[in-house]
């Protein structure tokens, strides 16, 4: 029995190990955008042009249309937020968000980024991730049936984020 008790505790020590380590080397972690209320469509001619483009895609492909999705839309417009506060495209880490109790009814989450001159069109948006094979995976992919796309202009830029959910 004592044995069994010492090898308990060095499962014990050894998944604190594991845990600290992993801790340690995760990513920075963004917490889940407050409490929002997106609209129940594309609030502009942009959004507008991106969803209308990403569906045709998705057409073309023999997909399912992608619904739009308020909450995803409160997604996608904190990010595109926050990557122009800070001057910095990078991804958000889902992981957080998907286990988050307001994002824990979908089973995947997906997102595309992109940054550039405030000039770019909706459609020129869509032709750059279409463009891009990693990017163009999400857009097409069977996992995904509901969409929002959002994006901010600062200092000339456009900081743009589509958040996909399944």
């Amino acid at each position: 029995m004592r044995g069994y008790r010492r090898n308990r505790v060095r499962l014990a020590l050894a998944a604190l190990a594991i845990a600290a380590v992993g801790a340690a080397c995760s990513p920075s972690v963004a917490p889940a955008p407050p409490a929002c209320v997106g609209p129940p469509g594309p609030p502009d001619a942009v959004s507008s042009a991106v969803f209308d483009a990403t569906n045709l895609g998705r057409y073309l492909s023999r997909l399912p249309a992608l619904t739009w999705n308020p909450q995803l839309w409160c997604l996608a417009s904190d990010w595109s937020n926050q990557m122009a506060a800070s001057g910095s495209m990078q991804h958000r880490n889902l992981s957080p968000v998907l286990f988050s109790t307001d994002y824990n009814s979908y089973n995947t989450l997906g997102e595309n980024i992109l940054h550039g001159p405030d000039s770019l069109s909706g459609d020129a948006m869509n032709t750059a991730w279409m463009d891009s094979p990693e990017h163009r995976a999400n857009i097409l992919s069977p996992a995904f049936s509901s969409f929002a796309f959002a994006f901010t202009v600062s200092g000339g830029q456009v900081w743009a984020t589509e958040n996909f959910g399944g």
